[in-house]
């Protein structure tokens, strides 16, 4: 009967709010933890309601090192200041290919970006329905490029191809999925 009426007891204080001081199955027993038992992490959403913290020293402990032996493995992690310039090889074994000198006599030219490679994108939208190659950074004769680019896919793909320049921003926009083919061109220009 005592068992009984225990649970009936500690089923009654889940409903009365009294949750917060009985832990898993302690209602059983009918014992109260103390509130300083109870750890609750609380996170914090935004920086106003976040607790101030006066003295950081107060609450963590840690000590200053100079030059540990540790930093050279954070070192070689880190992203690099100034990108290195490309140290010239017959072959690249990622299939890199480096721009040529006489690339520069033409009458338009496209700039690498700060990583060596070429500014030749394809942009999605509308999930995917819409695809969009841009080349970016040209230099120079962006209307002749342009026309040499509309040939050469009108010919690879055997249909009339939609460009649009944009003289002011330096790129040229096609529509459809080409970035293969003007990467392939780009290289056979020497870009």
């Amino acid at each position: 009967m005592a068992a009984m009426w225990r649970a009936q007891c500690a089923f009654a204080r889940l409903f009365t709010g009294k949750t917060g001081q009985i832990l898993n199955n302690a209602t059983d027993f009918g014992v109260k933890l103390a509130p300083e038992s109870l750890s609750v992490s609380r996170k914090y959403s935004n920086y106003a309601h976040s607790p101030l913290v006066h003295k950081i020293k107060d609450q963590y402990e840690y000590e200053v090192v100079k030059n540990p032996p540790e930093w050279s493995y954070v070192e070689r992690l880190l992203p690099f200041e100034i990108i290195p310039e490309v140290k010239p090889k017959a072959k690249y074994p990622s299939g890199w290919i480096p721009p040529k000198e006489e690339a520069a006599e033409l009458p338009f030219f496209i700039t690498r970006t700060k990583n060596h490679e070429l500014p030749i994108y394809l942009n999605q939208t509308f999930r995917g329905q819409r695809k969009i190659t841009i080349i970016k950074k040209i230099e120079g004769d962006i209307w002749l490029m342009n026309d040499e680019i509309k040939e050469l896919l009108e010919n690879e793909r055997k249909r009339y191809v939609e460009t649009r320049v944009h003289e002011l921003g330096r790129f040229i926009e096609v529509k459809g999925d080409h970035v293969n083919y003007l990467r392939d061109w780009a290289h056979s220009k020497g870009f």
